[in-house]
């Protein structure tokens, strides 16, 4: 094979709309994985890095040099930076290939292929290695699975949907030789888990089956990211890190030397198994992102979470009493949350001693179930669609029918400010009360753009409620269809849905 120059991208933030997660002081990991392995697996390949939350610019680059640009995405970043993909557009080099992606690809493909050859729609590693030889090679590239793209009658096709079990894929840390200080790094254990909440995307990118890599390709991807960057702090993006018991207590085993800290994604059962927590804990697991939700049991099952939210509280206290910090997002926009509910949920979380509760909208990217056969939600009338804040999630992106899209991101910010302020009546440990103060200014930062949200949200809604705050329903249906209909039938054309094999793959 020829010698290839490929870019790597990572589309940013809007400048209006910071995240105040841990993304904010890190890295989305899986650009990073697609890129080192095809730089392992090309010995002729040249690949370079641009990481965009760092600051970093694609168009600064030299374009013209590049045979492949990989891109990936959120739908905020993609909304956030449709210069930069229009740039890159007329300036990439003539016969050059851009291949997409991330979530937005992954579940909006349509939009995604306005400006990439290629859409990946699931885990992209082999994926994207496979459409780099068989171009290469003059053969067919549009046999792949894992991609979408339009055909030649005009027409969006997806292929099928594959699972990959050899997953022990790690991070070049050459590939973050630019890094500024991190606060955290960010890396993958495992992929997969075996719960099917309604609102988790991850598990259609990533399956059900949790496929643990080797933990000695865990720790040399730690140690190699320590040495490059300095950083000892890692958020572990597995969908759910304590799946398997076994798998925890090797990898507690392996780094407990290390002195390094991690935050790690679980479920709010993982308190039920204290002699792992404190394992984890002595081994450096001291916070974990919980998929808790809410504390109502209506809620939780419209979401179809098997969590009993009557143990919830007992178990997050559970954590807090053992020294173990926990971040959760709390979601808000179902009918049955009323104003009173959500202020009262945000209440809730201090009470439970979560320390980071991050108060997200109901998001939904719009024909899911058209072309995936997969659960929506939120009907596709009802998504507030292509705007910088498109499945942010800190950002109201739907119509709620009882409560304006502003009366519920309103409802959002005073969810912080009673939060905090319960949070410091009830933590008493110095250092908790540090770790409040400190979110406390994260929030702030995102609340201007909040604010201007809230601007735009109460114009976009005016035509669709009645005084009283109802949402006049038909009307917008009969809107979204005179602006959308085209594109549903253009999709629909892609007859995804119709066909259970590839439903059942990407739910699974």
């Amino acid at each position: 094979m020829r010698p290839l120059n490929i870019l790597a991208v990572q589309l940013g933030f809007n400048d209006s709309f910071p995240d105040v997660s841990t993304l904010a002081t890190t890295y989305n990991d899986g650009i990073y994985y697609v890129a080192s392995f095809v730089k392992k697996e090309l010995a002729n390949a040249s690949v370079d890095m641009c990481q965009m939350f760092w600051g970093e610019n694609p168009l600064d680059l030299p374009l013209e040099r590049y045979d492949y640009i990989l891109i990936s995405a959120l739908a905020t970043h993609f909304w956030s930076n449709l210069a930069a993909l229009e740039a890159l557009q007329r300036r990439r080099k003539k016969g050059s290939v851009v291949i997409m992606g991330g979530p937005h690809a992954a579940f909006a493909p349509y939009e995604a292929l306005k400006y990439a050859d290629f859409a990946v729609i699931a885990e992209g590693e082999i994926p994207t290695l496979e459409l780099i030889h068989a171009l290469e090679a003059g053969e067919d590239p549009y046999r792949i699975n894992n991609i979408a793209y339009i055909d030649d009658q005009g027409l969006l096709r997806i292929n099928e949907c594959q699972r990959f079990s050899g997953i022990s894929n790690t991070i070049d840390p050459a590939l973050l030789a630019k890094a500024p200080k991190l606060h955290w790094a960010t890396v993958s254990m495992s992929r997969g888990c075996p719960f099917n909440c309604s609102f988790c995307y991850a598990i259609r990118l990533l399956g059900r089956q949790f496929r643990p890599k080797s933990v000695e390709d865990i720790v040399g991807e730690l140690d190699g990211i320590y040495r490059q960057t300095g950083c000892s702090r890692f958020y572990v993006t597995d969908l759910n890190f304590t799946t398997r018991t076994d798998f925890c207590e090797a990898v507690a085993d392996a780094v407990q030397d290390r002195k390094y800290k991690f935050i790690a994604m679980s479920r709010v059962e993982h308190a039920d198994n204290l002699d792992l927590v404190l394992r984890l804990r002595r081994a450096g697991f001291e916070e974990y992102c919980l998929g808790v939700e809410s504390e109502s049991q209506k809620v939780l099952t419209a979401f179809n979470k098997k969590v009993d939210a009557g143990g919830q509280t007992g178990q997050l206290r559970r954590f807090a009493e053992n020294d173990i910090n926990i971040h959760s997002a709390i979601i808000f926009g179902l009918d049955i949350q009323d104003r009173e509910a959500i202020l009262a949920t945000a209440r809730w979380c201090a009470d439970a001693r979560i320390v980071h509760p991050t108060f997200v909208c109901l998001a939904e990217y719009p024909f899911q179930n058209l072309l995936f056969g997969s659960r929506q939600d939120v009907e596709d009338h009802r998504i507030i669609m292509e705007v910088p804040t498109y499945q942010h999630y800190s950002f109201v992106g739907i119509f709620p029918r009882n409560m304006r899209p502003s009366e519920l991101q309103r409802g959002i910010i005073d969810s912080y400010d009673v939060f905090f302020a319960r949070a410091m009546e009830v933590e008493t440990r110095p250092q908790r009360r540090t770790r409040v103060k400190s979110y406390a200014r994260s929030v702030a930062m995102g609340r201007p753009g909040m604010e201007r949200h809230i601007a735009f949200l109460e114009q976009i809604e005016k035509p669709y409620y009645t005084p009283s705050g109802s949402l006049r329903e038909n009307l917008l249906k009969s809107d979204f269809d005179a602006r959308h209909g085209r594109l549903r039938s253009w999709l629909a054309s892609s007859a995804r849905g119709a066909e259970p094999k590839f439903a059942r793959a990407y739910a699974r």
